[in-house]
C-alpha cells in the first residue's frame, strides 16, 4: 500500500477543525498528522512533524496564515500549502497564490470543491514524484494544466469532478481509443453525457480525438488519452 499523504491543519476555530479531520479521514489517500490553531504554534510543530501537505486559515492569532505561509517559503520548509480561509480580499488572494500556494479554498465551501482538490494534489504528486531523474516540457506543461483545470469549480455547467475522473481513468486505461458509445456502456452514463466529458478533455489537452472510418456507414469519433 502506498504511504499516504500527511497533512497538517492550522485551523483556529475548532469546529473547522473537526470537520476538517472528519472529512479528511473518508479519503483512504490521506491522514491527519497534527493540528495548531495558532501559527506560532504551527511554524514549531511543523519542524519536528513529517508533513506533506498543509490546510492553512488566513485569519488567527498571534501569527496569521499569510505570514505563516512567508515564513514557511523563507525556510524553505518541504510541504505544500492548500489555503483554506473567509479572506476574500485580491490582495491578500494574490500574496498567497505568488508564495506558491497550491489552491485556495473560500470558506463557506464545498465539500465536493476540497475532494476535488485533494484528489488534484494527489495526482499531482503520483506524477511529479514518479522517479524519473527530469522531466520534459511537455510533461510540465501537463502538470501545469492538471492544476489549472481539474478542480470542480473549474469545470463547465453539467459536468462534476467524480465522472470526469471516471472518464479520465477509463481512457488511460483503454488499450484502444474508444467512441462516446463504448465510454457511456462503461460509466454508465448516456452517450451525449459521456461526448461532453470526452471532449473536454480534448479541450484540455488530456485526449485527442480521431476518425475511425469503417466499411460502411458514416465515420466515428474515437477518443485516446494522451499520458
Amino acid at each position: 500500500m502506498a504511504q499516504r499523504i500527511r497533512i497538517f491543519i492550522v485551523e483556529d476555530d475548532p469546529m473547522v477543525a473537526d470537520i476538517l479531520k472528519r472529512f479528511v479521514s473518508t479519503m483512504k489517500s490521506f491522514v491527519i498528522v497534527g493540528c495548531a490553531n495558532n501559527g506560532e504554534k504551527a511554524l514549531k510543530d511543523l519542524q519536528e512533524t513529517a508533513v506533506d501537505l498543509v490546510f492553512l486559515d488566513i485569519f488567527m492569532p498571534e501569527m496569521n496564515g499569510l505570514q505563516l505561509l512567508k515564513e514557511l517559503r523563507s525556510r524553505e520548509a518541504p510541504v505544500d500549502v492548500i489555503v483554506i480561509s473567509a479572506a476574500q480580499e485580491p490582495d491578500t488572494i494574490n500574496q498567497v497564490i505568488r508564495s506558491g500556494a497550491f489552491d485556495y479554498i473560500i470558506k463557506p465551501f464545498l465539500f465536493e470543491r476540497l475532494k476535488a482538490s485533494l484528489e488534484t494534489y494527489e495526482e499531482y504528486r503520483k506524477k511529479l514524484l514518479s522517479g524519473k531523474d527530469t522531466v520534459s516540457q511537455e510533461e510540465v506543461d501537463k502538470l501545469l494544466i492538471l492544476r489549472r483545470t481539474k478542480n470542480a469549480s473549474c469545470l463547465p455547467k453539467g459536468l462534476n469532478i467524480s465522472t470526469l475522473k471516471k472518464v479520465e481513468n477509463l481512457l488511460e486505461e483503454s488499450p484502444t481509443p474508444l467512441s462516446a458509445e463504448e465510454t457511456a456502456r462503461a460509466i454508465g452514463i448516456s452517450r451525449v453525457t459521456a461526448r461532453r466529458y470526452l471532449e473536454y478533455l480534448v479541450d484540455q489537452g488530456k485526449a485527442v480525438v480521431e476518425r475511425n472510418y469503417g466499411e460502411i456507414g458514416r465515420p466515428i469519433n474515437t477518443y485516446r488519452s494522451i499520458k
